[in-house]
């Protein structure tokens, strides 16, 4: 008898035991499932900003090397029709060479853009090979004012040594 119950309680066991794992397992399973990224999300949840950002200033050196660092400041204005629009605020960058070859080097940066509705910060590492036009695309790290929050995604382009446009979809 004491046999008995000794199996009865170790298949109550292993019964409750084999219920929480497949409810862990559940919820694992429901966790791992993929975010939806800035094409997945619907149409009108997606807020495009089309900018150009025409150079002022920079202090990048002549002679590039791994490590060799600069700074970037432009004017920032609107996108109209190839053309800087209104002037809407500045735009700022920290890059450096983490790459150098024959045919060009690539740079990782970091920038933030400025209007007077509040600031957008983007993360790259940009190809700068051949010629122009160079781009890539860009992460969206964060916001202030009306752009607290900011998620998604920017494609940069630069079109030549003083003009660059950022088209940036935020997805919240």
């Amino acid at each position: 008898m004491l046999r008995t119950r000794s199996r009865r309680f170790t298949a109550c066991v292993l019964t409750a035991a084999s219920a929480m794992l497949a409810t862990t397992a559940l919820t694992f399973t429901a966790d791992a499932a993929p975010k939806p990224t800035p094409k997945d999300a619907p149409k009108d949840s997606v807020k495009v900003l089309d900018w150009l950002a025409d150079k002022q200033s920079d202090t990048k050196p002549d002679r590039l090397r791994v490590g060799s660092e600069w700074t970037a400041h432009a004017h920032l204005y609107t996108h109209k029709k190839g053309r800087p629009g209104k002037k809407i605020g500045d735009a700022s960058s920290r890059c450096s060479v983490v790459d150098l070859t024959r045919h060009g080097y690539v740079a990782l940066c970091h920038r933030v853009l400025r209007t007077d509705d509040g600031s957008i910060s983007l993360s790259d590492s940009i190809d700068r090979f051949g010629r122009y036009p160079h781009g890539g695309r860009s992460a969206v790290t964060g916001g202030t004012g009306k752009y607290v929050d900011a998620e998604g995604e920017a494609e940069i382009t630069f079109i030549d040594g003083d003009l660059a446009r950022f088209r940036i979809l935020l997805d919240d």
